[in-house]
C-alpha cells in the first residue's frame, strides 16, 4: 500500500475519515484487536490512535480516558512514516524519545511498537500499538501477529466507513422513493436494477414488495410471495425473532442495523446485514422497508479468522509457557530469572529501592540420588519447589537456577524481609514428611548495595554466602557480609 501524507492530494477524504471517526463510538471488533495485539505481545495496554498535522487522539474508549497529545512527542509520528512495524525496546537508551515527555512521565512509555493505519486510497490515519512500562522485545512471530493485526484494524475501520456510506446511500434513496412511488414500473425498475436485497412489509408482516435479488437469492418468482407473512416463509423460531424484531422498528421510528441467518429454499443458510426503517404509504400507514447485504462470505471469512487467532494464541501460550518453565517442578526457569534480574536491578537502582536474593541448595543431593535413586531425587526437588511457591510471597520470583540449586529474587526486600522468608522456608522444608528420609537445605543471601553494577554480581554475593552455610555445616542461612 502507498501510503500518503495527510497533506497530500486527496486530503479531504482523509480528513473525512478522520471526523468521522472520531466523532463515532468505538468499534468493539477494533477494541477486542487492541486486546489481542496487547495479549500477544505480552504488553500492558494496546491502542488505536489517530494522527492529524498537529495532534493525536487516542481513540475514546472505557478503558482508556486521554485527550489529544501534541503530533511532536507522539510515538505514532514515527510509526506512520515505514511500512510495517515500528518498534522501541526501550525508550530511555533511545536518543529520539530519551527526553520525550510521554517518557519522563510516571508511568512512562518504556516500550513502543506499533503498525500504521490507512484508508484504501494509502492515507495515513493513526495507529494500532502496544505500550508497555518496561523495555521488551518481540519476537519476529509477535511482529507478524501485530502487522496482520494492523490489517484489521484498518479493514475494520474502512468497512466502517463503507457503511456509514451506505447508511448515507440508504437515506437518500428513501427521500427519492417518495418521488417515485407515482411510477411503480420506475419505481421497480429502480429496486431492481439494486445489488442489494429490498422489500417492503405492511404493519401486518405480509410482504407488499421484493424486488429481483431478493427473489433469485430465494429461488422464487418476482411476485410468488407477495401477500405472504414471515410464519408463512420461515421457521417458527425464526419468524418469531423477525417480527418482533420488525415491530421494535416501527416502533422505535429509526433505522436499525441487524444481522440475520435464514435458511433458504434450497437449504442453505444466507448471513444478511440487514438495514430496517419504518416509512409511510400514501395513506399514512406504517411499513417497514428492508435492505439486505448478504454477507456469508464474510461471517465465514471472519469464523476462520476467530479460528486461527484462537490457533495462534494457543500456540502462543504453549510457546511461552514452554520458553520460562522449568519442566521437573513448575517454577520459572534460569532463563526467566535471570530476564527478571536485569529489570529489577535497573529499576531498583533508578528508584533507589532494595532487592534481595536467595540462594538455595539441596544438602547432600547427589547421595539422594545414589541411595533412593532419580525419581527420588527429582520428588525431593517437585516438593521444594511447592514449598517455595506456596511460601514466598506474591512479588517475589522463585525459579529453579540449575540441578539441585533454586534462586528467589525479592523486590523491594532488604536483609531482614529476606531473612524473614529465608527462615519460613527453612522451616517448611524442617516439617516436610520426605519421603525416604529428612532433607535439609542451605541458603545463601546477599542485598543490594552501592558498588554492585549489574544484577549479577548480586547472585554472586548469594552464591559466596551460599558456600559459607556449606562449609559451617549445611543446613543453615548465611548472609553475605562484604
Amino acid at each position: 500500500m502507498n501510503l500518503r501524507r495527510p497533506e497530500s492530494e486527496n486530503a479531504r477524504l482523509w480528513a473525512l475519515w478522520v471526523r468521522e471517526l472520531l466523532d463515532s463510538q468505538p468499534e468493539q471488533d477494533c477494541e477486542e484487536l487492541t486486546q489481542l495485539a496487547a495479549s500477544l505481545c505480552g504488553t500492558q495496554l494496546g491502542l488505536l490512535t489517530l494522527l492529524d498535522e498537529r495532534q493525536q487522539w487516542v481513540r475514546a474508549s472505557e478503558t482508556l480516558k486521554l485527550g489529544d497529545t501534541p503530533r511532536e512527542i507522539a510515538f505514532c509520528a514515527h510509526a506512520i512514516r515505514q511500512a510495517g512495524a515500528f518498534i522501541v525496546k526501550d525508550s530511555l537508551l533511545d536518543s529520539r524519545f530519551g527526553a520525550n515527555p510521554l517518557v519522563t512521565a510516571d508511568p512512562p512509555i518504556r516500550f513502543f511498537a506499533g503498525v500504521a493505519l490507512a484508508t484504501p486510497d494509502g492515507h495515513l490515519l493513526g495507529t494500532l500499538c502496544v505500550l508497555d512500562t518496561t523495555p521488551r522485545i518481540l519476537t519476529a512471530e509477535q511482529v507478524d501477529a501485530l502487522e496482520v493485526l494492523g490489517r484489521q484494524v484498518s479493514a475494520r475501520l474502512e468497512l466502517k466507513m463503507q457503511r456509514r456510506a451506505l447508511e448515507h446511500a440508504l437515506n437518500e434513496k428513501e427521500k427519492a422513493t417518495g418521488a417515485l412511488r407515482a411510477s411503480e414500473e420506475l419505481f421497480r425498475a429502480f429496486m431492481n436494477a439494486s445489488p442489494f436485497l429490498s422489500y417492503i412489509k405492511d404493519a401486518a408482516g405480509r410482504l407488499l414488495f421484493y424486488n429481483r435479488a431478493f427473489a433469485q437469492r430465494f429461488g422464487v418468482s418476482e411476485y410468488a410471495w407477495l401477500g405472504r407473512t414471515d410464519e408463512q416463509l420461515w421457521s417458527r423460531n425464526l419468524s418469531k425473532s423477525v417480527r418482533t424484531h420488525d415491530l421494535e422498528v416501527m416502533a422505535g421510528g429509526r433505522m436499525v442495523e441487524t444481522e440475520e441467518h435464514i435458511r433458504g429454499t434450497d437449504g442453505t443458510i444466507s448471513s444478511l446485514r440487514s438495514f430496517k426503517f419504518p416509512c409511510h404509504d400514501s395513506a399514512g400507514n406504517v411499513l417497514l422497508a428492508g435492505v439486505a447485504v448478504d454477507i456469508s462470505a464474510e461471517v465465514a471469512h471472519k469464523a476462520e479468522l476467530e479460528r486461527y487467532h484462537r490457533e495462534l494464541e494457543e500456540a502462543n501460550d504453549q510457546l511461552r509457557r514452554l520458553a520460562v518453565t522449568d519442566e521437573l517442578t513448575g517454577l520459572r526457569n534460569r532463563r526467566a530469572f535471570e530476564e527478571r534480574l536485569v529489570m529489577e536491578f535497573s529499576m531498583a537502582r533508578r528508584r533507589k529501592r532494595e532487592l534481595a536474593v536467595l540462594l538455595i541448595d539441596v544438602d547432600n543431593f547427589k547421595k539422594i540420588n545414589d541411595k533412593y535413586g532419580h525419581a527420588s531425587g527429582d520428588e525431593v526437588l517437585r516438593r521444594l519447589g511447592m514449598i517455595l511457591r506456596t511460601t514466598v510471597r506474591l512479588p517475589d520470583l522463585p525459579a529453579r537456577y540449575g540441578g539441585e540449586e533454586f534462586v528467589v529474587l525479592l523486590p523491594e526486600s532488604g536483609e531482614e524481609s529476606a531473612m524473614g522468608l529465608a527462615r519460613r522456608v527453612m522451616q517448611r522444608v524442617a516439617a516436610e514428611e520426605w519421603e525416604n528420609e529428612p532433607v535439609t537445605i542451605s541458603m545463601g543471601m546477599a542485598a543490594i548495595n552501592e558498588s554492585l553494577v549489574n544484577g549479577y554480581q548480586l547472585v554472586e554475593l548469594a552464591d559466596e554466602a551460599l558456600y559459607a552455610a556449606k562449609r559451617a555445616g549445611k543446613n543453615r542461612v548465611m548472609v553475605h557480609s562484604g
